[in-house]
C-alpha cells in the first residue's frame, strides 16, 4: 500500500511538471486557443468571432477576429504536428486594431488589408495604399484596392506588394466608403498627387494630375 501511494504521488508530480512545462512553452491544442491566449496576454480579448483565416507561404496561419469595436490580428504556426503557438506577422507582433471612426482599415500583412465599417449603408470600400519616398520626402500613391463590405461590416482584400517594394514604408493613406448607389458616404485621409512605379531598388515618380 505504501509503495502504491509513492508511485501515485510520483506520477502526480510528473503530470504537474509536464503540464507546467507545456504551459510555459506557449503550445496549445488548437489555433483558436493559441489566438485567445495571445490576446489575453496583450490584455484584451478574446475575440468575439473569427472573421478571416488565411495561410501564408511559410505554412503559418493568420487569424483576424472581431473584438468589441475593433479587430484583432494574430499569426499562429503549427508545432510538432498537433500543437500550435503564436508567430510574428510581417507587419509586427499580434495586436488589437481599434476602430476610432465610423470606418477603419489596416494593412496587417504583406498580403491583406482588413477593415470594419460601422455604417450599415456602406457596401463598398476603396483603399489607397501609399509608400514613403526618400527622394521627395513624402508619401506616394502605390496602388488602389476596392473591397465589398459584408453584412457585419467586415471587409478584406489582397494586396500585391512585390519584393523590391519597401514593405515597412507602406501605409493606407486614403479610405473611402460608398453606398449601393455609388455615392461616397465616408472619406478619410488624402489622395496623393504623386505616384510611384517600382523600378529596381527604387521608384519612378509621376504626377497623377498631369497624366489625367
Amino acid at each position: 500500500m505504501k509503495r502504491g501511494k509513492q508511485i501515485f504521488i510520483f506520477l502526480l508530480i510528473l503530470l504537474l511538471c509536464g503540464g507546467y512545462a507545456f504551459w510555459r512553452s506557449g503550445l496549445h491544442l488548437s489555433p483558436e486557443a493559441a489566438m485567445a491566449a495571445e490576446e489575453r496576454g496583450m490584455l484584451y480579448g478574446p475575440s468575439d468571432e473569427i472573421l478571416l483565416t488565411y495561410e501564408k507561404e511559410n505554412g503559418d496561419f493568420v487569424y483576424v477576429g472581431r473584438w468589441e469595436k475593433g479587430l484583432s490580428a494574430v499569426c499562429v504556426e503549427p508545432k510538432w504536428g498537433r500543437f500550435w503557438r503564436t508567430a510574428d506577422l510581417e507587419s509586427g507582433f499580434s495586436r488589437c486594431l481599434p476602430i476610432m471612426e465610423n470606418m477603419g482599415a489596416f494593412l496587417i500583412d504583406r498580403s491583406y488589408i482588413v477593415g470594419l465599417s460601422c455604417l450599415p449603408e456602406v457596401t463598398e470600400v476603396t483603399c489607397y495604399l501609399n509608400v514613403w519616398s526618400q527622394q521627395v520626402h513624402e508619401d506616394l500613391f502605390l496602388q488602389e484596392i476596392t473591397m465589398e463590405v459584408a453584412e457585419n461590416g467586415f471587409f478584406f482584400g489582397e494586396v500585391n506588394i512585390s519584393e523590391n517594394e519597401i514593405w515597412d514604408g507602406c501605409t493606407i493613406g486614403y479610405l473611402e466608403g460608398r453606398n449601393a448607389a455609388g455615392e461616397v458616404v465616408f472619406q478619410s485621409g488624402e489622395k496623393k498627387k504623386l505616384t510611384a512605379y517600382p523600378k529596381g531598388e527604387g521608384y519612378i515618380i509621376k504626377d497623377l494630375e498631369r497624366e489625367t
